[in-house]
This record gives structure tokens, sequence and C-alpha cells, in this order.
């Protein structure tokens, strides 16, 4: 995707640190957000992972469609991975996540009480890409503020032990991106819902993009959230801006302040549920 630059340095050093850790750790525990689960897949980690058994959390439910989220669990079920979904404010997630921590390690526990071995906590690499909300997780799990929770990419910078119960430790690490998106599409899915910092790509790319969705799927939404009445790809940006105010000295709309609204409002959860990527 070369209209976009955003894989800087230290996530190339996290990604080496994560690599190191896959070798001891028991399983891995990936956070995905549910509203693009293709997209916040980092396809470098899963080369890395191999065939190492996986936790997918799926995150952030409360603004992915629901009937979209059912085809995903399924997809990734059907993979043959655990999926778990979750909204952090809401669910119990320390209990959810101790209660797939069990069926995932089910299988090595018996074969080490078989053999004689003494039970140990599982320990669990937990990754995903930038703001997908694996801080905020393990913060609710862990009952303190294990990590740091910011709305931006890249706070998490170390890795961290966490003890969760007397059976499951995470290992947290970095939010990490990877060098190059399969596709333009996927890149913007990541911007759309945050992954990526602003700096990072052209926000006209991301925006007309969402901008067409919205015209094609659900004028509904725009009509009443910005009050706008008959408009089309010349007057969408313009009607925005009037109703929100952002008129420069002659009458012009503030384009790209208007732009920063919408796509703030869509990151939000503003504009309703939306999945970006559909199977």
């Amino acid at each position: 995707m070369s209209q976009v630059h955003w894989y800087p340095g230290h996530m190339a050093k996290a990604m080496r640190l994560i690599e190191e850790q896959l070798k001891v750790v028991d399983f891995v525990i990936e956070c995905r957000d549910a509203r693009a689960p293709m997209s916040t897949r980092n396809p470098a980690l899963s080369y890395s992972i191999g065939q190492k058994k996986r936790l997918i959390v799926l995150t952030k439910k409360d603004l992915a469609e629901p009937r979209e989220t059912e085809k995903w669990v399924k997809h990734l079920e059907d993979e043959g991975h655990e999926v778990l979904v979750v909204n952090v404010l809401q669910d119990d997630v320390k209990k959810l996540m101790v209660e797939k921590t069990d069926i995932v390690m089910a299988e090595k526990r018996q074969r080490d009480e078989r053999r004689g071995i003494r039970p140990r906590p599982a320990r669990a690499l937990i990754v995903g890409v930038p703001n997908v909300g694996k801080s905020s997780i393990i913060n609710k799990i862990a009952s303190r503020k294990a990590a740091g929770v910011e709305n931006r990419p890249g706070v998490t910078q170390a890795l961290k032990l966490i003890k969760v119960t007397e059976q499951l430790e995470l290992v947290d690490t970095p939010g990490v991106l990877w060098p190059k998106f399969e596709s333009e599409t996927m890149g913007i899915h990541c911007a759309l819902i945050g992954s990526i910092k602003e700096t990072g790509y052209p926000i006209e790319l991301v925006t007309n993009y969402a901008r067409d969705y919205f015209l094609q799927e659900n004028r509904e939404v725009l009509i009443e959230r910005y009050n706008m009445k008959d408009f089309d790809i010349m007057t969408f940006y313009p009607q925005i801006g009037i109703h929100r105010g952002y008129i420069k000295e002659g009458g012009d709309v503030e384009l790209d302040r208007t732009r920063s609204t919408f796509l703030s409002d869509i990151q939000n959860g503003k504009l309703g549920r939306i999945t970006w990527d559909r199977l």
C-alpha cells in the first residue's frame, strides 16, 4: 500500500521479541477487532505462530454488525481456532477467558497428567495490532491497570508478565502491524477502525471510501446524524461541514476538519455498527 507509511522501527523490534516468546508459551491469544477480523490479522505473526494453539478474541463486538460477527465466528472455528467475542466494558472477560483457556489447554493437561508432570499455570502470549482493545482486556482480567490504555495506536511498548489466576499467566506484547498490507482495502479498513495513526495515511482516501459505503448502504444514518438532505459526492462534505459549523471566513467549508470529524464518528460508533470485513 504505497500511500501509507506506518511501520516504525519499534514494531520490527516488537516482532522479534514476540517470536522469542512464542518458543516458551503454551498458546497464543490473538485479539482482533470484530469490525475487521481479517484486516486486523497480522499475517507475519500468523506465520510465526505456526501450529501453536490459538484463541482468537474478537473485540468491540458492540461496534460490529451481529450477523457478520456470527459469520466470522463460524469461519474461524472452521479453521480450527477457539473464538471468543467480547465487549470489554460489559462482559466478564476474565471468566470467559479462563473458560476458553481450559478448552485450549485440555489436551495438554491430560497428556501431562498421564506422564505424571506436575501441573503449572498455562502461559499465553497475548497479541494484537494497535488499538484492537488488547490492553483493555488485560486490565479487565487482571483487575488492575496492568497495561497502558489509550485510544491511539502503539501505546504498549514492552513485554510484561501478568498473573491472571493460579492457572493462567499472560505475556503482554506491543501492538504490532506488519510491513505491507495484503491489499489497499485492508489498510483502509484498519484506518477506519483506528489501528493506524492518522499520520500514516491520506485521510481523503479513507473518508472517501467510507463516504461511498454510506451513500450505497446506509444513507439514512447520515441524514439523521448530520441533518443532511438530498446529497451526492459533490455535496457530501459541505453538508456535514455546514451542520457542524466548520465554516471559514468567506463562507467555505473547512474540509480537512470535516473529514476528521466524519472519520472520528465512524471509529467511535457514532454512525452505527459497521463490519468492514465481510465474508
